[in-house]
C-alpha cells in the first residue's frame, strides 16, 4: 500500500470553519485584500504559533500594519465566532474509519498550548494515534521538520503520508518535503479526493 498514513490540521478541518471563511469575514470587516491581509499575518503567525506571543498580541501587530489597529476587538470577535464552532464529528468518525482499516492517522496543528490541552480535556486525541501541536514541539508547518517529527511519530515515512489541511500556506512545502497535500473545502470534497487515492 503506498499510503499507510493520513494526517489531519486540526483548526479549520478537525474544528470550526476553513480558515477561507475567517479571512473573507476579516478582510470585510477591515477592508483590506487578501492578498494584504496575509501579508501581514504571515508576518507574525510562526511566533503566536510557538508561543511566543498570544493571539491577541498577534492582532494587535497585524492590524497596526495594515493601518487599523481600532479593528482588534471586531477581528477578535470575528475570531470567537468562527472557533466557537462545534468539532466536525464526521472527521472524527473518518478518522476512526480509517484506522480500522490499517492506516495511522494523526493531527499536526500550528496552535498553541491551551489548543492542544482542549484537545485532549474533549478528548479528540482518543480518535488519532499521534497528536502534535506546534507551541508544544517548536516545530511550524509548512516547515519540514514539523512534518517529519509528525511523520516519525507515526511510523511512516513521508511519502507515506497525505496530509489534509484547509491553508494553502500550509501544504506548500509538500513537494520538497515528500508527503501528499491534499487542501481541505468540504467534507464531501475530502471524500471525494480519497476515493480517487484509493484510501476509501
Amino acid at each position: 500500500m503506498k499510503y499507510k498514513a493520513i494526517g489531519f490540521d486540526y483548526g479549520g478541518v478537525v474544528h470550526g470553519s476553513t480558515s477561507s471563511v475567517f479571512t473573507d469575514k476579516v478582510c470585510k470587516e477591515i477592508g483590506v485584500t487578501k492578498e494584504q491581509y496575509l501579508e501581514a499575518y504571515f508576518r507574525y503567525n510562526k511566533k503566536v504559533n510557538r508561543g511566543e506571543i498570544t493571539w491577541d498580541e498577534l492582532w494587535k501587530s497585524v492590524l497596526t500594519d495594515l493601518g487599523c489597529p481600532n479593528k482588534v476587538q471586531a477581528v477578535i470577535e470575528i475570531s470567537n465566532d468562527v472557533s466557537d464552532d462545534k468539532i466536525n464529528s464526521n472527521i472524527l468518525e473518518l478518522s476512526d474509519h480509517l484506522r480500522s482499516k490499517g492506516y495511522r492517522t494523526g493531527v499536526l496543528s500550528n496552535n498553541t498550548r491551551e489548543a492542544a490541552q482542549t484537545m485532549r480535556d474533549e478528548g479528540i486525541y482518543k480518535h488519532f494515534d499521534v497528536l502534535q501541536v506546534s507551541a508544544e514541539t517548536g516545530f511550524v508547518k509548512p516547515e519540514l521538520d514539523s512534518f517529519k517529527h509528525f511523520s516519525d511519530e507515526l511510523e511512516v515515512q513521508l511519502s507515506e503520508l497525505i496530509f489534509i489541511d484547509d491553508s494553502e500556506k500550509s501544504l506548500s512545502t509538500a513537494n520538497e518535503v515528500g508527503f501528499t497535500p491534499l487542501l481541505f473545502e468540504s467534507y464531501e470534497q475530502l471524500i471525494s479526493d480519497l476515493k480517487q487515492y484509493k484510501i476509501l
